[in-house]
C-alpha cells in the first residue's frame, strides 16, 4: 500500500518570516524530508503568504494530498474546510515532532 502524500503550506509572510524565522524551518523541512527514508518523495512544501495569525508564528499547515494532486500550488482553501493541520508557534524541534508523528 502507498503511503499518503502531504502538502505543508509555510508561512513566509513578514512576520513569519522575518521575526519568526519561518525561512530557516522550511529549508529544515525540505532536509529531513530529503533524509528520512520514509519521507522522502511524499512532502511537498509550499510557502504561503499568511495565515492570519502573526502573533502566533511561525505558522505552518500540513494536509494530506489527494491521489494525482499538485503539491506545489497553493490549495483552494474554500475546500478546505474541516481540515486539520494548522501549527502555530513552530520551532525546530516541534518541525521534526510534526515531521516524525503527524507525516511520518
Amino acid at each position: 500500500m502507498t503511503k499518503p502524500r502531504f502538502q505543508i503550506l509555510v508561512c513566509d509572510g513578514p512576520s513569519c518570516g522575518v521575526c519568526h524565522g519561518s525561512d530557516a524551518l522550511l529549508e529544515l523541512i525540505s532536509e529531513y524530508g530529503e533524509a528520512s527514508e520514509a519521507l522522502r518523495g511524499r512532502v511537498d512544501v509550499t510557502n504561503l503568504t499568511c495565515f492570519g495569525r502573526c502573533d502566533e508564528g511561525s505558522n505552518m499547515m500540513v494536509r494530506p494530498l489527494a491521489e494525482g494532486e499538485d503539491g506545489s500550488v497553493e490549495p483552494d482553501f474554500d475546500k478546505l474546510t474541516g481540515v486539520r493541520g494548522l501549527y502555530l508557534g513552530m520551532d525546530e524541534d516541534r518541525v521534526r515532532r510534526m515531521l516524525d508523528e503527524h507525516v511520518g
